[in-house]
Order: structure tokens, then C-alpha cells, then sequence
């Protein structure tokens, strides 16, 4: 992957990210989030980011950020400095992907490590506020629990990463009001904007890199698939925000969600018109009999958070010509043509 350059935050915020008295430590460094996160730190912190930041991942390595070759060291074997003040970004899960790939028993005992590995952190003392994204995976399961039938219909492997990750929710709720740190939990359903990581994995990307390749669109879900998109930059300022105030809640959790709902055929179509190549996506026809796939998240509570800090998040055809100026650098392809 390219070097990643810094991701501005807003001048306030960024003000008060040098102003605390924090090390700024980043889990799952290597991920979208942990990317967006560094990205946006080095921004926010300039000259002072390599001194002020932990980045941690799995394994041993470096991101290059804005010239800076940052260390990624083992999450695993790291303990806070003494007498230092932490601000956690904890991204490190291994996600439902990894599922297929090792043993039920192994894929939870790896991510109960991680957690208790954070949670051990914060049992110490040292951390003052934590950022822990959940995933809009745990409606499935919490709605499973009261319908089993409901349950036995869903992909087994989505259902034990929703588990895990309200089972993460609760620790660190629990924890955090333990021990006096603030902790904000997004329920993250659908992202857009720069960092991302794995272009095939989600539909907005892959949409837009086909059509940066001169490719066609191809949507072969049989049902209708709905979405609404939250630009990463948006949910960094907010959950940032959020932990800098002392007039909000100490403990948050809500849902990603934009004013804005698409189905996938209409998302082909505002990438085509965004990136100047309307060209209509190829779709298998629905079938009538398949309910509508709608992973989107309630909009209440994430909107009253965005009035309270004066956010304005961004519309779906911005949140479009940032994902796709990403991605046409990491391809090194043309730009896309100015939005409309």
C-alpha cells in the first residue's frame, strides 16, 4: 500500500488533541480504522505525532504516514509506560473473515485475549478515555436470543462475531465506569472515505474501483440491499469530540447512520455519476420471494450527538469522491472527474 497522508480533523478538535495530556494509542493499527485514526492524528498533532503515538497491531511493522515510518508493535506483549496518560483506540478484533479460517474455540479465545489484554489497561489506571467501535452485527445476535428460528437462519459465523462483539461492548462499559474512563462505542454499519484497506470487501469500494479500471458493475444479490453510509473522518471528529467534553455522558453507544438510505443499484449509479461514467451497473433479477437485506442503523441518537458538537456530516456524494480519490491513488489510476 501507498504511504497514507494525514487526515484532517477540524481545527478545534485538533487544538484539543495536542492540548490533552494524553499518549494516543491505536490498536488494530493495520485495519481501516487504525489507519484512518493514525492518519487523522498526524494531522492533529503534527510535529509531536511520533512522540505522542502508540501504534499496535498484531505483529511487528511500520505505516508510512506523511513521510514517518510509525512502529506497529505486538498488541500482546505491550503494557502502558509508567505514570503515562492513555487515550485508546481499540480496533483490535479479528473480523468474521477470519472466522472461515481456524476453529470456533481458537477464534474466540484470540479475541478474548485481546480484550483482556485492554481491559487490563484500563484496570490499571492509565486510561482516561477509550474509543471502542462495535458492529451493527449485534442486532443479529440480540435478536437472535429472542427468536431462534430467527437465529438458525443466520450465518453462524456472523452470529458468533456479533456475540463477541457485545460481549466486548459490555466488558468495556462495565470496566470503564470501574474505574472513572470516559468510553464512546459506535455500532459501525456502513463506512466510506479514505484508508480503507480491502476494496473487495465492501460494495461502495468495489464499485468504485471497478469503474476507476474501466470495468463494469456487477450486483448479484437476488434481494433488494439497503445502506446508508457514515464518512470515517465524520466518526473519528465525533467519537473524539465526544471524549474531549466533560458535558456529555461518560459512556456512549450508538449507531452509524446517515440521513441518507440506497439500495445497491442506486449506489452503482451515484458512483457512476460522481466518478462522470454513468454507465448501468448488470443486475441479476430480484427474486420477489427474499425479504431486503437493510443492515442500517438507527439515525436518533448519532444525530442529536452531531448537533451537539456543531458536526455537518458529509453527503453520500462526498462521502463518494473521498473513497474514490483513495482508491485511485492506492491503484495509481487518474483521479476521478469533480463531483457534481
Amino acid at each position: 500500500m501507498a504511504a497514507l497522508t494525514p487526515l484532517p480533523l477540524s481545527a478545534a478538535l485538533s487544538d484539543g488533541l495536542r492540548a490533552a495530556p494524553w499518549r494516543y494509542v491505536v490498536t488494530g493499527a493495520n485495519g481501516w480504522l487504525g489507519r484512518a485514526t493514525l492518519a487523522a492524528l498526524c494531522a492533529a498533532l503534527g510535529d509531536a505525532f511520533s512522540e505522542r503515538v502508540t501504534a499496535l497491531g498484531s505483529r511487528p511493522g511500520h505505516i508510512d504516514i506523511d513521510g514517518i515510518a510509525l512502529p506497529v508493535l505486538p498488541l500482546l506483549d505491550w503494557t502502558p509506560p509508567p505514570g503515562e496518560r492513555l487515550l485508546v483506540c481499540h480496533y483490535a478484533f479479528l473480523t468474521m473473515d477470519k472466522v472461515q479460517g481456524m476453529s470456533t474455540e481458537d477464534y474466540v479465545a484470540r479475541n478474548e485475549a485481546i480484550r483482556h489484554a485492554v481491559l487490563g489497561w484500563i484496570a490499571s489506571g492509565a486510561v482516561q478515555g477509550a474509543l471502542v467501535p462495535s458492529s451493527g452485527a449485534v442486532y443479529d445476535y440480540l435478536r437472535g436470543l429472542d427468536d431462534p428460528a430467527l437465529a438458525a437462519a443466520r450465518n453462524p459465523h456472523a452470529v458468533l462475531y456479533g456475540r463477541l462483539k457485545h460481549e466486548d461492548e459490555l466488558a468495556f462499559q462495565a470496566a470503564c465506569a470501574a474505574h472513572g474512563t470516559r468510553v464512546v462505542i459506535p455500532r459501525v454499519f456502513n463506512l466510506a472515505g479514505p484508508c480503507i484497506n480491502k476494496f473487495d470487501a465492501y460494495a461502495l469500494a468495489s464499485f468504485i474501483a471497478r469503474l476507476l479500471q474501466d470495468g463494469a458493475i456487477t450486483i448479484h444479490a437476488r434481494r433488494p440491499v439497503l445502506r446508508s453510509y457514515y464518512y470515517i473522518g465524520d466518526l473519528l471528529e465525533l467519537s473524539l469530540g465526544l471524549l474531549l467534553r466533560t458535558d456529555v455522558t461518560a459512556a456512549l453507544c450508538f449507531d452509524t447512520a446517515a440521513d441518507e438510505t440506497v439500495e445497491l443499484d442506486a449506489l452503482a449509479r451515484r458512483v457512476g455519476a460522481v466518478l462522470g461514467r454513468n454507465a448501468a451497473p448488470q443486475r441479476a433479477p430480484l427474486d420477489p420471494a427474499l425479504a431486503a437485506d437493510c443492515y442500517v442503523g438507527n439515525r436518533t441518537a448519532i444525530a442529536a450527538l452531531e448537533r451537539q458538537l456543531g458536526l455537518q456530516p458529509l453527503g453520500l456524494d462526498q462521502q463518494i469522491d473521498a473513497t474514490a480519490r483513495f482508491i485511485a491513488q492506492e491503484l495509481a489510476v487518474p483521479l476521478p472527474a469533480p463531483t457534481r
